[in-house]
């Protein structure tokens, strides 16, 4: 079955802290940070009134649900200069964050840090169906 989950990612929120871990956090603090953590591949991305849409096929989940399938992320367009984050194209490979507090993060994710969440991550996540 399909599920959609949508988060808004508030630019406001955002202190120059969060901005730090996006970049520099080891898989650990990813795990402790989120309530859901997936690997996901950019589907779509389009800027609707100073926000970035960003649809995404999820391909694994290393937390939270495993029945998510797809996700739609709404990110204030002027978070990826602020916090130096890449903007990412459709077909790129990401890991997204979203923590209790509704708070997202979506950074590019390679095959050698999923590797390193898969040793890491809860038994009971898996990939989606």
């Amino acid at each position: 079955m399909k599920h959609v989950f949508a988060m808004a990612a508030l630019l406001a929120a955002f202190s120059a802290h969060a901005c730090l871990f996006a970049r520099d956090a080891q898989p650990k603090d990813w795990l402790e940070w989120a309530d859901v953590l997936v690997a996901a591949d950019v589907s779509a991305i389009e800027r609707e009134k100073g926000m970035d849409v960003v649809r995404l096929l999820v391909r694994e989940t290393f937390k939270g649900p495993p029945a998510a399938q797809t996700a739609t992320l709404q990110v204030p367009t002027r978070l990826w200069s602020a916090c130096r984050l890449e903007r990412p194209a459709v077909g790129a490979h990401v890991l997204v964050a979203i923590n209790a507090a509704s708070d997202a993060l979506l950074v590019p994710l390679s095959e050698d840090y999923a590797r390193r969440l898969r040793e890491i991550r809860p038994p009971s996540a898996r990939a989606p169906r």
